[in-house]
């Protein structure tokens, strides 16, 4: 069962229209601290927290390379124990899958499905123990 799979919320993601802006109402008046910005795929990314809400943020282009457009919440990210044993569960429930399992970056594996009105979920498996290392070595290369 899939729900046996899920280990928790890892991140809100929003796409706005003013990304200075919402650094400004997020970090300033609501209080979030920023984590880490970094440039991926033509975006600036900014990944704020506050206790335990992560909200990963970018500004929309007039269109996207996915060819999305539109600001507001672009994907809700859910970490999964296992992300194999997850996409089997999601393909026999006949979930459309947007993007299959791919992995950004070492230590982090992730695929994209479509839940209602088109909203898509974002599953994350994360290997902490390679993470860490990675933030004690400052290995973020690969």
């Amino acid at each position: 069962m899939l729900q046996q799979q899920i280990k928790g919320m890892v991140h809100i993601a929003l796409q706005l229209s003013d990304l200075d802006e919402g650094l400004r109402f997020f970090s300033e008046w609501l209080g979030f601290k920023v984590k880490f910005e970094v440039d991926f795929e033509d975006h600036r990314i900014v990944m704020l927290n506050a206790g335990r809400i992560e909200l990963e943020m970018w500004q929309a282009d007039v269109e996207t390379s996915r060819g999305e457009t539109g600001c507001g919440v672009h994907h809700l990210a859910i970490e999964v124990k296992d992300l194999d044993v997850a996409m089997a569960e999601v393909r026999s429930l006949d979930v459309p899958v947007l993007a299959d399992i791919y992995e950004p970056t070492r230590g982090i594996r992730e695929a994209i499905v479509q839940g209602p009105d088109g909203i898509r979920v974002q599953l994350v498996e994360q290997n902490v123990p390679l993470l860490i290392w990675r933030a004690v070595t400052g290995d973020f290369e690969g």
